[in-house]
């Protein structure tokens, strides 16, 4: 009896708020998404010019990140427009190279801007649309 006792207690304990404030603190993320949509060409395999058409949105931890984000807009565009312009057909078409594509533009972007900025913002890079044409 007084082990259940014991066990009722502990559990109380580990349900009171201030226990569930201290280990349920998530982060709030904000969404940021490059408009209008980049759209760029590739050299294919027979030569000829291919297109590719991708939407973008970048996952922010906070607001400071969104003011980062919209002042260096510019810079960013012209970041992933040359990026993608550099990728084989091959790449673009399979699924690990979209994903390694997507990770080499969250990290190249994070770079320039903890060059301009001093702090790489991004915590994530979603494609909300990928089209080859």
């Amino acid at each position: 009896m007084k082990q259940l006792f014991w066990q009722l207690c502990m559990l109380t304990a580990s349900l009171s708020p201030t226990a569930v404030s201290a280990n349920d603190h998530k982060p709030v993320y904000i969404y940021f998404g490059l408009e209008p949509d980049i759209i760029t060409n590739y050299t294919s395999e027979t030569n000829k010019i291919g297109f590719i058409s991708v939407s973008v949105e970048f996952m922010l931890a906070d607001n400071n990140g969104l003011d980062i984000i919209e002042m260096h807009e510019p810079l960013i565009r012209d970041k992933i427009i040359s990026l993608l312009g550099q990728q084989s057909p091959q790449n673009l078409r399979s699924l690990t190279g979209r994903e390694e594509l997507r990770q080499v533009i969250q990290n190249e972007v994070n770079s320039l801007l903890k060059q301009e900025t001093g702090k790489a913002v991004i915590e994530n890079l979603l494609f909300t649309k990928y089209l080859l044409m």
